[in-house]
């Protein structure tokens, strides 16, 4: 079909003189192209009217017709800013082939159904604003209700049974169980951490001694008088908070001779990791005073039979290492000599430390007395040849996962005996736990309250550095506590928890 099109279009727009204040003269524009625009402007009052007429004709005999009709006022003063305006406009075209089409624009509001609005609109089932198809919820799209007591699905958490009818009186009541439950309020401890104190037992611990109180009046003692020390305070002050072990490396047997005998550590511990083991731990130490001390630095072989102690140990308790040396490892277990026996720094202790860390989250924390920065050197002298034994207990505190927050220091370096103590005292804190055991799984575990004193502690899905508690277990055997929370609980060691709804 060929179409020609005939169009014609006017439109005029007149404003009529004023007059005001303002003086200024008006702007009159024409332009004309198969129709008209006249425009007259005025900075004070106007009006202006706009009509125009439109047709189109086809050859076929069909033709469109359209009219447009407004008026625009606009009114404003010298002395005032105020303006006013309206406008109205209607379109409307008209086909001979009996086609008609029509608009109107305008601020209207609809009544479509919006999920998620907290309005059950018209076609919704239900709608809590959340819809995540939570019990006595809402489903995603709003098209049917969550889980709840009556649809004859138990749902964990929240019902004991669900039989699906309306009979109060029988096996399930109309409460699904839950009218069957007490309130259960306990005061819970943390489970005490198992943590296995592993002593440089060397010979070198009663060869040096050192300023142990930083006053040059007093005479010095040696290392293992303070590390003997140190070890009494921190037994008296964390035996009642801290499940305490004792592994000793290299142990009581063996001998200063530069040969294997050197390097004796026992396959157990000393002492296992118990409450209240001051007394135990204090009686398999050689004395404050002893001298006959002797042996090189097994340190991996002590770590190994610390570790494999740890290891005995439900995972849901704490479980870590507190390593004490005045010097750098050797007594390598693969040594295929005495001199590599001695003279060669053990790196193997690294990969012991480290695996330990990240295959069976057990941590291990580095102590250090008197330990130098100065390159060793390559005399033969029973100690590791060539390397800086500062910068080999900074590598094993990173790698056994509780570094200091220090780019220069990541072990606890101690020089005298009140920084050992310090640094022990800082490590023993580090080490409480955050992990509270429940008396048994709760039967609804999304109504489970936590307090400490009398503040609410909040619940989260995981801690990954946020502030609150989580459950440990599933189903829950223990809450761990997260951030500063946890620090809190290692002041307070209890809190409160309140089981809604246990089975009674």
């Amino acid at each position: 079909m060929t179409r020609v099109a005939s169009t014609f279009i006017v439109l005029t727009l007149a404003l009529p003189a004023c007059s005001g204040d303002d003086s200024s003269t008006g702007d009159t524009n024409t332009n004309t192209s198969n129709g008209s625009i006249s425009t007259t402007a005025s900075t004070l009052t106007g009006s202006a009217s706009m009509t125009g007429t439109a047709s189109a004709t086809d050859t076929n005999g069909g033709s469109e017709s359209n009219s447009m009709s407004g008026t625009d006022t606009q009114t404003s003063e010298s002395d005032s800013d105020s303006d006013s305006t309206t406008s109205d406009v209607t379109m409307s075209a008209t086909d001979t082939d009996a086609t008609t089409t029509g608009s109107t624009t305008g601020n209207t509001t609809g009544n479509e159904p919006l999920c998620g609005n907290k309005i059950i609109d018209e076609g919704e089932a239900c709608d809590d604003g959340t819809n995540d198809g939570s019990y006595n919820g809402c489903m995603p799209g709003c098209a049917e209700v969550g889980p709840y007591c009556g649809d004859g699905e138990i749902y964990d958490g929240a019902e004991l049974c669900d039989d699906a009818n309306d009979v109060d009186n029988d096996a399930c009541s109309n409460a699904c169980g839950a009218d069957k439950c007490a309130e259960l309020q306990v005061k819970l401890t943390p489970l005490p951490p198992k943590v296995a104190m592993v002593l440089d037992k060397s010979g070198s611990m009663v060869s040096n001694k050192w300023d142990h109180d930083a006053d040059a009046n007093t005479l010095p003692i040696t290392r293992w008088a303070s590390l003997h020390g140190v070890v009494t305070f921190i037994l008296n002050n964390f035996q009642a908070k801290l499940d305490l072990g004792l592994v000793l490396y290299p142990s009581k047997a063996a001998t200063q001779t530069y040969n294997a005998m050197a390097c004796i550590v026992s396959q157990n511990p000393e002492v296992g990791c118990a409450p209240n083991n001051k007394n135990p731990i204090l009686a398999a130490m050689p004395g404050a005073n002893a001298t006959n001390i002797y042996g090189g630095t097994p340190a991996s072989s002590g770590m190994i039979t610390a570790l494999n102690h740890l290891k005995t140990f439900d995972q849901q308790f704490t479980r870590s290492v507190i390593l004490v040396t005045d010097g750098a490892a050797n007594c390598k277990l693969d040594a295929q000599t005495e001199q590599q026996r001695f003279e060669v720094y053990d790196q193997a202790l690294h990969d012991v430390v480290g695996n330990a860390f990240n295959n069976d989250n057990i941590a291990t924390y580095i102590i250090g007395i008197d330990i130098s920065k100065v390159n060793t050197g390559g005399t033969q002298d029973g100690n590791p040849d060539n390397i800086v034994p500062f910068n080999k207990l900074n590598e094993l505190a990173v790698a056994g996962g509780k570094p200091k927050n220090d780019p220069a220091e990541k072990f606890y370096a101690a020089s005298n005996q009140i920084e050992l103590q310090e640094a022990l005292e800082l490590v023993a804190n580090d080490a409480l736990s955050c992990i509270v055991a429940l008396e048994e799984p709760p039967i609804f575990p999304q109504n489970t309250k936590v307090k400490i004193g009398p503040d609410l502690v909040p619940k989260l899905d995981t801690c990954d550095g946020q502030d609150g508690w989580v459950y440990v277990g599933d189903p829950p055997t223990a809450i761990e506590l997260c951030g500063s929370w946890c620090e809190q609980l290692k002041i307070t060691q209890q809190i409160d928890v309140e089981y809604y709804c246990k089975p009674g």
